[in-house]
């Protein structure tokens, strides 16, 4: 290992750019912001644990979902793919028990004492929570845990649907796992972020996120046993054709206050499994739920009905879109995007939250994204967990500077971010 101080001289020299070019690719603009940027971590570590200490780097992709919206907490299918957006971690071994973590873009050093192993009152929704919870995960592994610290600077849009949350999780579950023996296969450190999310953070997320940025790629994922879901990895070079763009729109919404519109959707799925006497929407066959449609909505309610509805149709669509990608049908695969977006916004009912729709910036922006695409060989829909946050647009090339134009005009500048797909998980880089 060598010193902040080393690797910053040798990455500001381009003795790394091979590493680089590995995650980034290999436009020299892109290199060199990135050559910057991980100086700038590298200086910012020192400025908070002081200079002299032997470090290791870390990059965790962020994703993005490309069908399946609210399937795999139903033990359905997932279809997601890992981006070049990353959060990078500069990280140190300390031997005091703790664990130190500095994010760029937030005041607070999350501090964890190993020896308090339980949640903490006050600390659920707080990342503080996601590294104990991290860090238990392991201990209930059989695994050693040992202190660090660590500073860490994402470029995945916060609130966007590209999971800065999965990003920040498997960049502390790799710090944790990097062992010279006996380190867990990347879909184990997936599966303890999703716990640490749900038990200590507070959010009853699925898997399909830290799945992607644990191992990169397209990741096809049948969650039909969540405790062992069988992953398929799609290597991602060629499968969007060079004469489309993959977008991301920022609507400059935050998701931090829709934990509670989240759980619901996911509640409501479920109380209608519950009426069949199973736990989730998986273990419901479809026949059978519209066969008691009447009884489910007395039951449930017609929102509960619907969603239970999107399910179905969205689980038996993703099947139908990692067979058009892997068959190289670009076309058919964006007529299923956009029917994926009708259903969130029909059925799921996840672009808006109902308690207040004066706040619908989702909806301006595929509002937006029509009027520029349909009929012109786009595709547009809401992606993630909704209701705030991104939408997601295959934008063919020669529409893209109008498409951008008419997007920031609505939302700023910046907001309409251009994707690449990135084949490397969370991994040590030096």
């Amino acid at each position: 290992m060598a010193t902040s101080a080393q690797r910053r001289r040798e990455i500001a020299q381009g003795r790394w750019d091979s590493a680089l070019r590995s995650l980034y690719g290999e436009d020299e603009q892109v290199l060199a912001r990135q050559r910057a940027r991980w100086c700038a971590a590298l200086e910012e570590f020192e400025r908070y644990y002081g200079p002299g200490r032997e470090v290791r780097l870390y990059s965790s992709p962020g994703r993005t979902e490309l069908g399946g919206n609210h399937t795999d907490h139903q033990h359905g299918y997932g279809l997601a793919a890992a981006v070049r957006l990353d959060l990078v971690a500069v990280a140190a071994r300390n031997t005091d028990g703790y664990i130190r973590v500095k994010s760029r873009g937030f005041n607070k050093l999350d501090v964890i004492d190993l020896t308090e192993p339980s949640p903490r009152e006050g600390e659920s929704t707080h990342s503080a929570s996601l590294i104990r919870g991290l860090a238990e995960g392991f201990r209930a592994a059989g695994r050693p845990v040992g202190g660090f610290d660590a500073y860490t600077a994402s470029d995945v849009l916060r609130g966007s649907g590209l999971s800065s949350s999965a990003a920040f999780e498997m960049a502390m579950g790799t710090i944790l796992n990097d062992a010279p023996e006996n380190a867990l296969p990347p879909e184990q450190v997936a599966r303890l972020a999703q716990y640490a999310e749900n038990i200590y953070f507070g959010k009853p997320s699925g898997l399909l996120d830290q799945l992607t940025s644990a191992v990169g790629g397209v990741v096809f994922a049948d969650f039909a046993d969540p405790e062992a879901p069988e992953l398929e990895k799609i290597h991602s070079a060629g499968l969007i054709p060079p004469e489309y763009a993959l977008c991301v729109v920022d609507t400059r919404g935050s998701h931090s206050e829709l934990t509670g519109s989240f759980a619901a959707i996911r509640r409501e799925m479920e109380a209608v499994a519950a009426c069949f006497g199973r736990k989730v929407l998986g273990q419901v066959p479809e026949a059978d739920f519209r066969a008691a449609l009447p009884e489910v909505r007395r039951r449930c309610g017609d929102r509960a009905v619907l969603r239970a509805m999107h399910y179905y149709e969205e689980n038996a669509r993703v099947l139908e879109q990692e067979k058009a990608l892997r068959e190289g049908r670009f076309r058919d695969f964006l007529a299923l995007v956009r029917a994926s977006g009708h259903a969130s916004f029909a059925l799921c009912q996840n672009v808006y939250r109902s308690a207040e729709p004066e706040h619908q910036a989702l909806s301006v922006a595929l509002a937006v994204s029509q009027t520029v695409l349909e009929g012109r060989g786009g595709a547009w829909r809401m992606q993630g967990g909704g209701f705030a946050g991104t939408i997601q647009a295959f934008v063919p090339r020669e529409l893209l500077e109008e498409y951008r134009a008419r997007i920031e005009a609505v939302f700023g500048p910046g907001s309409c971010h251009q994707l690449t797909l990135r084949e490397q998980g969370a991994c040590r880089v030096l």
